[in-house]
C-alpha cells in the first residue's frame, strides 16, 4: 500500500496526463469535488438503510468498500484542486489540526460544538 505522499504524486501524474492541472479549471474541479461529496452521502445513506434492514455485521461487508471508494474519490478531487491553486494538501491538514488540537467543547447529537459556540 502506498503512503499519502506517493499516492498524491500518482494522482498528480494522472491529472497531468488528463490535462486537468490548470488554474482556470478550479471552479470545475471544485464542482467535481462537490459531486463526489454527494456521491459519498448517497452511499452513506444507503449504508444506514441496509444497517437497519440487515443488521450491522452484514451491512459492513456490503458497503464499507463502497464508502472507502467514495472517500478516495473525494481525496482525488481535493488533491487535484490543491495542485491547481498551488497549495500542499498535507500542509492544509497540518494547519487544520493545529487549529483544532486544543479546542474544547461538547459533542451534542453527534456534532462537536466549540466551547465559544456553546455560550451563545
Amino acid at each position: 500500500m502506498n503512503n499519502f505522499e506517493e499516492l498524491q504524486k500518482l494522482i498528480i501524474n494522472w491529472a497531468k496526463d488528463k490535462n486537468l492541472l490548470h488554474a482556470d479549471n478550479t471552479d470545475k474541479q471544485f464542482m467535481k469535488f462537490i459531486e463526489e461529496v454527494f456521491e459519498f452521502k448517497t452511499e452513506l445513506d444507503s449504508e444506514k438503510h441496509w444497517r437497519k434492514v440487515m443488521g450491522n455485521d452484514t451491512c459492513k461487508s456490503i458497503n464499507i468498500e463502497s464508502l472507502m471508494l467514495e472517500i478516495g474519490d473525494i481525496f482525488v478531487t481535493l488533491i487535484i484542486l490543491c495542485n491547481q491553486i498551488g497549495i500542499e494538501p498535507t500542509r492544509c491538514l497540518d494547519m487544520a489540526y493545529e487549529k483544532i488540537k486544543g479546542r474544547t467543547g461538547k459533542t451534542i447529537n453527534g456534532v462537536f460544538i466549540k466551547e465559544e459556540d456553546l455560550k451563545e
